[in-house]
């Protein structure tokens, strides 16, 4: 018997199942009908109703996100905050920073500051000192 392949049968052996699967599930979800937000009657093909003929925006394949309708449901009133940010942790699944786990701002690193400038009159006194002690010590023949 041969194997059933299904939407991801023209991938072949190529791509690995995880990523075919997910193939299938996007594609299922979008070819599929979806109810119409207006009329109520399952004829939406992604974005614009068979029926009605209304037109909304949505997702990439599917006519609603996840985050659009909890924030559907926040403009409502329908959600205290608290349950609000659980919901939204939960779409990021969980992922969220402990406090202990913060990092405090770093001050930016001063920069060193060159020693200040010596008098003119300092720096003529060393070079004559310099050259006054060349000339005292012997020259080795």
């Amino acid at each position: 018997m041969t194997r059933k392949t299904g939407l991801a049968g023209g991938f072949g052996a190529r791509y690995g199942t995880v990523t075919r699967r997910r193939y299938i599930a996007i594609v299922t979800g979008l070819r599929s009908k979806h109810e119409c937000p207006r009329c109520m009657f399952r004829s939406v093909k992604r974005w614009s109703v068979g029926k009605c003929g209304f037109k909304f925006a949505g997702g990439a394949y599917a006519p609603t996100t996840k985050l659009g309708e909890i924030a559907a449901r926040a403009t409502r009133g329908l959600m205290s905050p608290s349950t609000l940010s659980t919901e939204l942790d939960s779409l990021r699944g969980g992922a969220r920073v402990a406090p202990s786990m913060v990092v405090a701002i770093k001050k930016p690193r001063a920069r060193r500051r060159r020693a200040p400038a010596e008098p003119v009159e300092k720096v003529e006194a060393k070079s004559e000192q310099q050259a006054q002690g060349e000339a005292e010590t012997p020259a080795e023949e």
